[in-house]
């Protein structure tokens, strides 16, 4: 026998086909075309008509009992929201939205009442309300027969206090009915919505329900995945039915599946284009990146444990601040000081090895706790964090190396005869605009319906489900390097009604890091394009 044949010989067996891809292979199609369904719903009078997404989605809800609806940025997800209740005949529905939202839903759920048949006992809950203490109950005490998930990728950390709930309440009461709508489903992987497809659509949802199949698929589509011969062996039935490369083939499944409804175009016809703005950067700020990026240490003094604080910090930097603890009567807590940062340095240390099993700061500690960690630096280290851990952890002020970036974006704005939106990602930003005399709307502040003017929005609190269409021009102050975020934030301006020849959003690039931002934000919305549908903006973006 030849060496290619012993070779041949020895070459496992395809693994059998398992479970989920079986079931999930074999589930129908779902009706791409259905009629206009404005006539069921309007009421005598109205001046509206449903867009053919908001009928199909209301039909699949209709015919199928849930739905998952990734539906772009602008296309008219309220309306389905709205209706749902009315298509499935809801006695107590639920409708969740963000915290920014709550009241602007409420606004548009009565004047929408004026044109269609809207429920009048929908209860409009924030996220937030489900995630703090006095939330524990209140899915038991209104015990919704449908809830709608508006904006649903706040449910998707299966960690998070408010996901939880949900899914416990599910677990209680089988028979509720489960609506999922976003522009942004997914940002890195399955993990991140296959909770919510399988609530939505139980049996028929499109993803395997068991954890380690659902891992085995992940290899194969996530961002960053590397799949191996097992793992390529068993997604390869959904190539063969679906053609294409891996993602190609579970998008077609995904999107054709009974209760998917899913956009693939733009709600705006506008061009984007992301366009970078001249900024010189203070040998002060180059200097406070260099000593971080060299030492892993802030400027405030902070131990950095990994990647992710550094690249955190370093765009705090690259605004030209950073925060200091802001000790009450100006004494530091040296033992909780110390404790911390020597955890965080053998942190860093076990890090560099990239062990499997400790390649993440919560593995680490995991491993730190268990009695088969040998390593005694690091035990030592967490013993006496722990110790310290349960403290309060005292407040933070604004340290400023140098506000370029603030008087930057002034010039930039005055220099312009266009309103624009200065988008900011850091408190202290919002405060000095504030300063500078420049409207500022954070956390609680609500944007006035006045004509657009120049001003500065925080993206945590407006970068999601509000409609700005009024501006057209829109400044970074730091690149968002998480597609899904970017996808939301540039939908507020790049949307339906924007009446804009264009759509631009100026970004500073004044370090290289800015485009490794770039990269991960561009990998993260070209996963979301091959798998979910939706050409994200970024993408469709001309870039100068």
């Amino acid at each position: 026998m030849s060496t290619l044949q012993k070779l041949r010989s020895k070459k496992p067996d395809r693994p059998p086909l398992t479970p989920g891809m079986r079931r999930v292979l074999a589930l129908s199609q779902g009706e791409d075309k259905v009629p206009d369904q404005t006539s069921k719903y309007a009421l005598p009078g109205c001046r509206y008509s449903l867009r053919p997404i908001q009928s199909r989605a209301l039909y699949h809800l209709e015919k199928y009992g849930g739905l998952c609806a990734p539906i772009g940025v602008g296309h008219g997800k309220f309306l389905i929201s709205a209706l749902a209740p009315t298509v499935v005949g809801a006695q107590r529905p639920v409708l969740l939205v963000p915290p920014a939202l709550e009241a602007q839903t409420r606004k548009e759920i009565k004047k929408f009442r004026e044109h269609f048949r809207i429920s009048n006992n929908i209860r409009v809950l924030s996220y937030s309300k489900l995630s703090v203490a006095s939330g524990a109950k209140i899915l038991d005490e209104v015990q919704p027969d449908l809830i709608i998930a508006d904006e649903c990728h706040h449910l998707r950390h299966r960690t998070a206090t408010r996901t939880k709930r949900v899914i416990r309440y599910f677990q209680s009461n089988p028979t509720c009915k489960f609506v999922a709508l976003s522009g942004t489903l997914t940002a890195k992987g399955l993990a991140d919505y296959a909770h919510i497809v399988e609530i939505a659509l139980r049996n028929n949802a499109p993803i395997p329900l068991d954890f380690w199949e659902l891992q085995i698929w992940a290899a194969c589509l996530d961002v960053g995945g590397n799949p191996d011969i097992y793992e390529r062996q068993c997604f390869q039935p959904m190539v063969e039915q679906y053609g294409g490369n891996y993602r190609e083939a579970y998008f077609r499944r995904f999107r054709s599946t009974p209760g998917v409804v899913a956009t693939q175009d733009s709600s705006a016809s506008c061009a984007i284009y992301m366009r970078t703005a001249q900024c010189s950067m203070p040998t002060l700020v180059r200097q406070a990146i260099d000593h971080l990026e060299r030492t892993w240490t802030a400027p405030g003094g902070e131990e950095i444990e990994d990647a992710l604080e550094m690249a955190r910090v370093r765009r705090q930097v690259l605004c030209g601040f950073y925060y200091v603890w802001d000790w009450p009567d100006g004494n530091p807590d040296w033992d909780w000081l110390d404790a911390r940062g020597e955890w965080h340095r053998q942190v860093r240390r076990v890090l560099k090895r990239s062990l499997e099993g400790r390649d993440s700061p919560l593995l680490v500690a995991r491993w730190a706790q268990s009695d088969a960690c040998q390593d005694r630096a690091l035990v030592r280290a967490w013993n006496e964090w722990d110790a310290q851990r349960g403290k309060k952890q005292p407040p933070v002020r604004t340290v400023w190396i140098d506000k370029y970036l603030v008087d930057t974006a002034m010039r930039f704005i005055a220099s312009r005869d266009v309103p624009t939106i200065i988008w900011c990602q850091h408190r202290a930003l919002l405060e000095e605009f504030e300063e500078r005399g420049l409207p500022t709307y954070g956390a609680g502040v609500e944007i006035p319906d006045v004509p657009a003017h120049n001003c500065a929005m925080s993206i945590t609190a407006h970068g999601t489900g509000k409609n700005l269409q009024r501006w057209s021009e829109n400044l970074l102050t730091s690149f968002v390097p998480n597609g899904s975020v970017l996808e939301q934030l540039i939908g507020r301006t790049h949307r339906l009604g924007q009446q804009a020849d264009e759509v631009n959003v100026w970004y500073f690039d004044q370090h290289d890091s800015v485009w490794l931002d770039i990269k991960k934000a561009r990998d993260v919305a070209q996963y979301i394009t091959e798998t979910q549908g939706n050409r994200m903006k970024i993408l469709s973006a001309m870039w100068t």
